[in-house]
């Protein structure tokens, strides 16, 4: 039977048409779709950031469930009040949120709890900046406010609601809000929105203050209010309260603004949960961290643990041997274009230098070009096979081309108060995302520690201006060099300042005597 069939069947609660073969092919049908739903979520987040975010859908699942389960229960027994308890059940509801997750894109979560205040300011709201996160908000001590399908990245917040012309009528007598017809049609519209006993009002009134007291990329999200059994122009009285809701910030959509909820498939699916990988720019701009795991022996052979290994290194071991880096790296490098800047070469070459064992430096020699070794791109792919356990995709872009980070001009684009927040990162993150993001290209990164950070930095600026949130894939682990022990490390120190002619920093003085030192 079509699933729409069974939505109209079943939408009115207290319809006595609905059989119970029919609730229960309707049980099965939003089950079978919430687990299509789940499966293609699962298949889009794979290799993501602190991994798949199973909290999108799994609070929408355990009521599901236990509405089903109280459904069967109801229908196998011979209670002659189970009837009723068959014809009350909340199935309608569920099949009008998830019809209304079905109409939305890039869905965040579905029946998620959001702190309902008081706010002393405003807090991050679930959803994606750089990665996708449940945010700060929690249940507060005085009750929790649950917003039925986050959508938009988090930008949008639907929350639907049952309810029916007939029993908005019913809460207006009981309150005794008489309006008729007046042409006092101001201070009627103040009476309604005073009245604090009117369960529609109350709640778009909830919903609208803890929209307020949330953010979201610097805005606070839209609150919308879907009402599927409501209809608009049929009572004045109504359209009063509407009018009323609307006025407290809420979008509202009645019957007559919903479409048909679309037939669930592959489209639908990527629409409702898109790949965070399809925004990719052509262009991939490489951070140092990145750099390294593409050199590290860790990430190219089977490293066997030794005395000298640090924790770090035995659990990187470890990590490796569960799930190879390459395995997140290189289906995501092998069809773009890829860049670093200055700033990041130079220190994954000081850090090469330094720390490195031969191999990773040969393979630092080859995804990075440095001067006086000149490869084609084929011959450097080759190599790197020879240093590798696993394959090498023909068609990596190697070498890695090294780029200005105020590549045409590109960070002019930033304001002052962008500006100040990007110094709190250290160099060469800064560099790196802060061309990533002038430059509206998408940033590889393993350094969950600066993403972090720079999400809640970024939150605190006022506006974005007509920048658009930086696009950063945070890789879900990272592979630092295997390196030598300290005693047989070759140490590389810097001058500080121009040093050309004579060392006026003292670094010479310092380390001259010294056979395990190399001075730039």
């Amino acid at each position: 039977m079509d699933s729409r069939f069974l939505h109209d069947a079943a939408q009115d609660a207290s319809s006595k048409s609905a059989t119970r073969e029919e609730l229960l092919q309707l049980a099965g049908s939003l089950q079978a779709e919430l687990e299509q739903f789940a499966d293609h979520v699962t298949k889009m987040y794979d290799g993501y950031f602190q991994h798949m975010p199973a909290y999108m859908y799994t609070s929408f699942v355990s009521e599901l469930r236990a509405e089903v389960d109280s459904l069967e229960k109801a229908v196998r027994s011979t209670d002659p009040l189970a009837s009723h308890r068959v014809q009350s059940t909340n199935l309608p509801f569920f099949r009008a949120l998830w019809n209304t997750a079905k109409r939305s894109r890039d869905i965040v979560r579905l029946r998620c709890p959001v702190s309902t205040g008081p706010f002393k300011k405003q807090i991050l709201a679930p959803g994606t900046r750089i990665v996708r996160t449940q945010g700060e908000s929690q249940p507060s001590r005085l009750g929790s406010f649950v917003i039925d399908v986050i959508a938009d990245g988090g930008k949008t917040w639907l929350k639907v609601s049952s309810m029916t012309n007939k029993r908005l009528l019913y809460d207006l007598a009981k309150e005794s809000v008489f309006l008729g017809d007046s042409d006092d049609g101001e201070d009627s519209q103040a009476a309604i929105q005073d009245d604090m006993d009117i369960p529609l009002l109350k709640l778009c009134r909830s919903l609208a203050n803890a929209a307020r007291g949330h953010r979201i990329r610097t805005k606070s999200p839209a609150a919308f209010l879907v009402l599927p059994r409501i209809k608009e122009r049929e009572h004045p009285e109504v359209d009063r309260v509407l009018n009323a809701c609307r006025q407290l910030g809420v979008n509202l959509l009645c019957s007559d603004d919903l479409s048909p909820a679309p037939l669930l498939s592959d489209s639908l699916l990527h629409t409702m949960a898109p790949s965070p990988k399809a925004n990719f720019s052509e262009v991939l701009n490489i951070d140092t961290s990145l750099l390294v795991a593409l050199a590290s022996d860790f990430s190219h052979t089977n490293v066997t643990k030794q005395p000298w290994f640090s924790h770090s290194h035995n659990d990187h071991a470890d990590l490796e041997s569960e799930q190879s880096i390459i395995s997140f790296v290189y289906p995501i490098l092998e069809t773009h274009s890829l860049v670093c800047t200055r700033e990041a070469a130079e220190t994954f070459f000081h850090i090469a230098d330094t720390l490195a064992t031969e191999s990773e430096k040969a393979r630092a020699h080859l995804i990075l070009r440095r001067s006086g070794i000149e490869k084609s791109q084929e011959q450097r792919v080759q190599e790197l096979k020879l240093l590798s356990i696993h394959d090498v995709p023909p068609c990596l872009q190697l070498p890695i081309n090294v780029v200005d980070m105020n590549e045409n001009s590109c960070q002019d684009r930033f304001t002052d108060q962008i500006k100040m927040k990007l110094r709190s990162v250290l160099n060469p993150g800064r560099s790196v995302f802060s061309y990533g993001w002038a430059s509206e290209r998408t940033t590889l990164t393993c350094n969950s520690v600066v993403i972090k950070q720079l999400e809640k930095d970024l939150e605190q600026l006022s506006t974005l201006g007509d920048l658009p949130w930086p696009l950063i894939w945070p890789f879900p682990t990272s592979r630092p060099f295997v390196g030598t022990p300290k005693d047989t490390r070759k140490c590389v120190r810097k001058h500080i300042g121009d040093c050309s002619v004579t060392c006026t920093c003292g670094v010479d003085e310092l380390y001259s005597g010294q056979s395990n030192v190399t001075i730039l």
